[in-house]
């Protein structure tokens, strides 16, 4: 299903695709470049080392012939696009086994490349992760929190809810005073030193990124996740500063809630779907325990980075036309 943009925000059932559709899965990721959707990856009865691409103008599916350094199937990991480049780190790649592994797809030519990510004390590679975002600003992706496993023995799960910083340089063109050009050749990590609190530990949020008039500066953006219980809380990163900062926001905000999509749209972050409270009544977070019970939701709400308000833009609904929790 697509959410229509007009006079009046609608969903709207896409009918009469044709193509080798991808199976059901949970985990994945997916991306646009230009008139196509981009799938790679997720869970169902194994892990998905498939790549399904919709052309959203023919209704299209095909499945693309790749070659170079084909990852491994991988669920619960970072993807972001610049241009026709797909960039994919970590996730799990099978129970218990996570992955800080880098890779490049040049979608120009459907062709994997495995990256040398270069690391020192200095510049440490993040720790293997799943459930952590990933997010593109300008030319360097921000990696935010995750779930790692501290066991070396993938058969003994001892997870811990990471809240590391992390940010990746990719190889570009840096033009300078004099109006010369210099290339940033390696892909490089840096661990910024963050001078306030923020965000606490949490895998399964989601991140995206705006540009504030206000601060004139690129914010990335955290919102909600899962530590032993959903979270709802909102963060806000001055990617010029790096200082993390709690927005004022006003409206009903939408419940807590893990495993949901964030896009932003004209000035605005959608808020889909996701793990959230059975209870309709928890406004506090101190309310939550990892006893709750939880439910699907198909709820939609919009966060207006302009006027820093929320609104329910889609209830629970059981209507075909609306993407099913």
């Amino acid at each position: 299903a697509v959410f229509a943009m007009g006079k009046k925000l609608a969903w709207e059932k896409i009918i009469n695709t044709s193509g080798p559709q991808p199976r059901p899965r949970h985990g994945h990721r997916a991306v646009a470049i230009k008139d196509l959707m981009v799938v790679f990856g997720g869970g169902n009865e194994g892990i998905v080392d498939e790549i399904h691409v919709f052309n959203t103008v023919t209704k299209q599916w095909f499945v693309p012939s790749t070659k170079g350094d084909v990852p491994p199937g991988c669920a619960a990991y970072g993807l972001v696009v610049e241009g026709t480049r797909l960039f994919a780190f970590g996730g799990m790649v099978e129970y218990g086994k996570y992955s800080n592994d880098l890779y490049e797809l040049q979608a120009s030519k459907w062709s994997w490349k495995k990256i040398k990510h270069y690391s020192n004390k200095s510049r440490p590679v993040p720790c293997p992760r799943l459930g952590h975002s990933f997010t593109i600003i300008k030319k360097k992706i921000y990696l935010f929190g995750g779930l790692s496993n501290e066991s070396e023995d993938p058969k003994r799960n001892v997870p811990k809810y990471l809240n590391d910083l992390h940010v990746l340089e990719i190889p570009h063109k840096i033009t300078g005073d004099d109006n010369r050009e210099t290339i940033v050749r390696e892909f490089s990590w840096a661990t910024p030193k963050i001078d306030n609190q923020g965000p606490s530990a949490r895998e399964s949020h989601t991140g995206v990124s705006f540009f504030d008039e206000k601060h004139q500066a690129w914010m990335l953006v955290i919102y909600g996740g899962m530590s032993g219980f959903r979270l709802g809380d909102l963060w806000f990163l001055n990617t010029e500063t790096l200082t993390w900062l709690r927005p004022e926001i006003k409206g009903p905000p939408p419940l807590p809630r893990s495993l949901h999509t964030a896009t932003v749209i004209n000035n605005k972050m959608f808020v889909f779907g996701g793990w959230v409270p059975i209870s309709n009544t928890i406004t506090n977070i101190s309310d939550l325990s990892p006893e709750k019970e939880w439910r699907c939701t198909n709820t939609l709400a919009a966060l207006d980075f302009r006027t820093m308000s929320w609104q329910i833009i889609s209830p629970e609904s059981n209507d075909e036309n609306v993407p099913k929790a």
